[in-house]
């Protein structure tokens, strides 16, 4: 099989039945959700340049005029694209920190207020962000702002595709503090030992609320076995500008 991360001949190695976030390319490291972006992103690139690639190492090795934005500094995803001239990357660190700051290095963005300049990024990728992000269609505004006519916002969430409305599981209080209106869920996070608070999980809504913002998003309901992308929830959003 061969991995459309780091574009190797590899073996996939299933750790649990969370095929999702398993399945990891034993070359790179790469999860079947990092495959997922990487198989719509390079598709939607072959396209729009009119040359075959097939993997972010092809886009690092042909793609060098794109500038593309990861909104995470770390993963398989980060390794293969930090090369290119136009990539940019980073954390999030907190509420002590401004946009943009340096943090041991790494650049720190709120996506609900970057620091990015106006119609700067070709392509902004997330994978499964959004839903930690306390107001996330702000930050699909500040996505839309940033993002080039054309350029397009490739992104995983937890996604209800039979549920119409957004289940939103927390908010903020004015001081800042988290307000449960759920059981919390914590999802891993290598900067925090507690995890990453949910506060949304997203339905059908979604794509009408991003609509409204400026994007025309494709979903792509995803199986392609002999790329290591398996399982049922194997779902990606690709929101284009417009």
């Amino acid at each position: 099989m061969i991995c459309v991360v780091c574009g190797e001949l590899a073996q996939f190695k299933i750790d649990d039945d969370n095929l999702r976030e398993s399945c990891r390319c034993a070359r790179c490291g790469a999860m079947n959700r990092n495959r997922q972006i990487a198989y719509v992103l390079c598709a939607a690139l072959s396209k729009q340049l009119s040359k075959p690639v097939f993997s972010l190492a092809d886009v690092a090795r042909y793609c060098k005029e794109i500038a593309i934005y990861n909104t995470e500094a770390t993963g398989a995803m980060h390794a293969q694209l930090r090369g290119l001239p136009g990539y940019q990357s980073s954390e999030y660190f907190g509420r002590g920190h401004r946009s943009g700051d340096m943090i041991n290095g790494v650049m720190h963005q709120d996506l609900m207020e970057l620091s990015l300049s106006d119609n700067s990024l070709d392509i902004v990728i997330s994978s499964d962000v959004f839903e930690h992000i306390p107001d996330p269609y702000r930050a699909h505004q500040e996505v839309h702002r940033v993002l080039k006519l054309g350029g397009r916002h490739v992104f995983t969430v937890p996604f209800h595709s039979q549920g119409f409305l957004d289940e939103t599981r927390a908010t903020l209080d004015q001081e800042g503090n988290p307000v449960f209106l759920s059981e919390p869920i914590y999802h891993g996070d290598p900067l925090s030992l507690q995890g990453a608070l949910v506060y949304t999980i997203f339905g059908l809504e979604m794509l009408v609320r991003l609509r409204r913002i400026g994007f025309l998003t494709n979903l792509f309901h995803l199986s392609v076995a002999w790329l290591g992308i398996i399982g049922p929830n194997a779902l990606v959003f690709d929101a284009v500008k417009v």
